[in-house]
């Protein structure tokens, strides 16, 4: 008698135990579920808001181009993602939105830069090696680093984003470099001028941050 009772119990006890684990399992599912649903919700509105501010800069550029419309739309999703990364060094939200719409207008200039070689050489010298590179970007960030002023690298840094969301943006629809043999070497140096664009960018933003947050104490 006791040890049947003595394996019920243990029986019971295993039956409960299981009961828990799966109630357990079944609120971490719902709670994936739910982060889930609110990263989409989160990613969505997002992309909503891009899609509206990426309209009115294409209206008030008089921009009617399908393809200047992608390298726009990319530029400010990329800008929006580099101005979160910085959410845990500035603590005010409303500074985070300050540092995006002053970064905006330079950050559309960098999404067209690359594309000024047309005007400026012609059609048949399209994505020529030194507008399709940070070249620009590189001399500017040099010029800038004496001024201290946060306004300034914003600005700076915005046509940095732009321009290699613009670089990355060509990286993937496979562009073809001048001067540059096809395949490998031309997504080489797309992706490596692009990546640089968004580190040397970060990196200046963030010591101005770090500075300025050093003046104040």
């Amino acid at each position: 008698m006791c040890r049947a009772r003595h394996t019920t119990k243990r029986r019971q006890n295993s039956s409960a135990q299981r009961a828990v684990i799966s109630l357990k399992e079944n609120a971490m599912t719902i709670d994936a579920i739910k982060k889930t649903k609110q990263a989409f919700l989160i990613l969505g509105l997002f992309l909503a808001i891009a899609i509206t501010i990426n309209f009115f800069v294409l209206n008030f550029f008089d921009q009617k181009s399908s393809y200047r419309a992608a390298h726009s739309l990319v530029g400010i999703l990329s800008l929006m993602g580099f101005v979160l990364t910085f959410s845990n060094s500035v603590r005010s939200k409303i500074r985070l939105i300050f540092m995006f719409f002053i970064s905006l207008i330079p950050c559309y200039f960098g999404t067209i830069f690359s594309d000024l070689d047309i005007t400026l050489l012609g059609i048949g010298q399209h994505r020529n090696p030194i507008f399709h590179s940070g070249l620009l970007f590189f001399l500017i960030l040099f010029v800038a680093r004496p001024f201290k002023s946060v306004f300034l690298t914003l600005i700076v840094v915005g046509f940095g984003v732009g321009l290699g969301s613009h670089l990355i943006w060509d990286l993937f629809d496979q562009a073809d470099v001048r001067w540059i043999p096809g395949g490998f070497l031309d997504s080489f140096w797309l992706g490596i001028n692009g990546l640089f664009c968004l580190i040397f960018a970060r990196s200046f933003l963030l010591f101005r941050l770090d500075i300025s947050k050093m003046k104040s104490t």
